[in-house]
């Protein structure tokens, strides 16, 4: 197949994500365009093309296009480029994939048969985007949730991370198809001596991706002042607030006992996983986390670690009590100090959702579900 896929990603300047994976499994067998925003307030932050340097030969198989070389907001990007949209989708394809896109995505809709992916809830997101003056926000909000509404139309199926987005995101009951997240366990597997190799000492709890606005540390900041010297937490990743949540970690009085990585490159994040010894998701509750079904959930799993979450509803719902939820700094204290003082409670959370994540949420399976949706789409 001759595939189109419009990403509000831009897969070459951004953390490992869903449609990274779609683009590496998708291009070994099918003619693949991507054309996506161009992220240059993002790959300011930090060379971000050296974390993804492993993707490169995947990047040379397909054609990969931006809307615009300026360097202006992504949203703007997507409203006035439309007509470098009009010229790809001359080339002519057989389907047409809209990953999180809004404008891009509805252009593309009106020639090419199109299945929307919807990972996240867009009018909340742009609600809360940095790259968004704050008093535009509430507008721009407004629009995505019709542009939204009209592309979820448009579409002839959509595909969901989770179904606690057909409420939240008004999909219709009749054109919907859960395609989770998932993780390559071939590469995410525990790594023998990964603390030592790193340099770590004593407990380490961990978190691994963005410092996006979504992300709380402060509980788990405050929870750590009053445990055992021995624990510290590890921070991997720069992209986001990285210097607030250093200055976060210092007003906290905890700085001497978080590790702050940045970015490493994605291959050797399985490396860091396995040097933890619990992992963490700390989100803050809302529109964006509320319905995520994040990535590292199931890397972390992959990697055999005990998980503490956030109570969100789309982690409960994929993976039940298989992790330990928390929200508040006693409830992190208390599940900090009941998997430091209980090693076979980590290593049966560890293994059991090793087990789990090769069963449900494997990398080839999902998108090989993806797969048979487009050819049957295409086919229409």
């Amino acid at each position: 197949m001759k595939i189109l896929i419009t990403s509000i990603i831009d897969l070459k300047k951004s953390q490992h994500n869903r449609p990274h994976q779609f683009v590496k499994y998708l291009s070994k067998n099918h003619d693949l365009t991507v054309i996506s925003i161009n992220d240059w307030w993002k790959g300011g932050q930090d060379n971000l093309e050296s974390y993804s340097r492993e993707f490169a030969d995947i990047f040379d198989r397909i054609n990969y296009i931006y809307l615009s070389d300026k360097k202006i907001s992504p949203i703007l990007q997507e409203v006035l480029w439309t007509k470098k949209v009009n010229e790809v989708v001359k080339e002519g394809f057989d389907v047409h994939l809209n990953y999180n896109t809004l404008v891009s995505g509805y252009v593309a809709s009106q020639k090419i048969p199109t299945v929307c992916d919807l990972a996240d809830d867009l009018g909340s997101m742009i609600r809360s985007s940095p790259q968004i003056p704050k008093i535009l926000r509430p507008f721009g909000g407004m629009l995505g949730d019709y542009f939204l509404h009209e592309n979820l139309k448009k579409s002839k199926l959509i595909t969901l991370t989770t179904g606690n987005l057909v409420d939240s995101c008004n999909v219709p009951l009749d054109k919907y198809v859960v395609v989770p997240n998932g993780v390559d366990t071939s590469l995410f597997k525990l790594q023998d001596n990964a603390k030592a190799d790193l340099g770590l000492k004593g407990f380490i709890i961990g978190y691994v991706g963005v410092l996006r606005e979504w992300v709380d540390f402060k509980p788990v900041f405050m929870a750590l002042k009053s445990m055992n010297p021995e624990i510290r937490l590890l921070i991997v990743g720069k992209e986001g607030y990285f210097d607030e949540n250093v200055e976060l970690a210092e007003r906290c009085g905890v700085a001497d006992k978080v590790i702050f990585a940045g970015m490493i490159p994605y291959s050797r994040v399985p490396q860091y996983i396995s040097a933890m010894d619990v992992c963490l998701i700390p989100f803050r509750k809302g529109g964006i986390s509320e319905n995520a079904l994040p990535l590292k959930l199931f890397e972390y799993m992959a990697c055999e670690k005990p998980v503490i979450s956030t109570e969100l509803k789309g982690v409960k719902n994929a993976v039940k009590n298989m992790v330990m939820y928390a929200n508040t700094e006693e409830e992190f204290t208390t599940v900090f100090n009941d998997l430091y003082n209980n090693e076979k409670l980590r290593y049966e959370m560890g293994v059991a959702g090793r087990h789990f994540v090769e069963k449900n949420y494997e990398w080839g399976k999902v998108v090989e579900k993806l797969e048979n949706i487009l050819t049957s789409i295409s086919s229409k």
